[in-house]
């Protein structure tokens, strides 16, 4: 697991894990992603907790649209949330133009279509705490967890 930190006005930087000092310094808004599911192909570059200055480093808008693994966000003024895993697998299993669609709008709709593709094919008729739906045909917008992270990745992105 290679986790990055994403703050308001900083640069993504690599951190030494869920102890590093850095996170309880970041007031908020602030998300916590976990780099290792996209970083394949730089397999042969090993990011340290020193290297917050690495141009290797992903920038804000590549860290929305990659399907990096969400751990943990925190919210201005508040303290770290953890994401749990069905947030964090809806949110990796969605494609790079609806996770920047969701981090511009955390109130956007999706259709069946897509529902279907960030759950990894779960039926139209299951709601889980991560999704609310409306109308007919249906459409769903992202709730609970998923929608706080989705909210907190938006405010970082607006606040560049």
């Amino acid at each position: 697991m290679t986790p990055i930190l994403l703050t308001v006005g900083g640069r993504p930087q690599f951190v030494d894990g869920t102890h590093d000092p850095r996170l309880a310094e970041a007031a908020g808004p602030a998300v916590l992603l976990d780099v290792d599911s996209v970083a394949e192909d730089d397999s042969n570059s090993s990011p340290g907790p020193d290297s917050d200055t690495n141009p290797e480093a992903p920038s804000l808008s590549d860290c929305i649209s990659a399907p990096n693994r969400p751990l943990a966000y925190r919210e201005a003024g508040a303290d770290w949330t953890d994401i749990d895993f069905e947030a964090a697998d809806h949110w990796v299993q969605m494609g790079p133009a609806l996770r920047r669609r969701l981090g511009e709008d955390h109130l956007a709709t999706l259709d069946v279509s897509e529902f279907k593709v960030a759950t990894n094919g779960g039926s139209a008729s299951i709601i889980t705490n991560n999704w609310v739906h409306s109308g007919s045909p249906r459409v769903y917008r992202v709730a609970g967890r998923l929608r706080e992270f989705v909210t907190t990745l938006g405010e970082l992105a607006s606040n560049r």
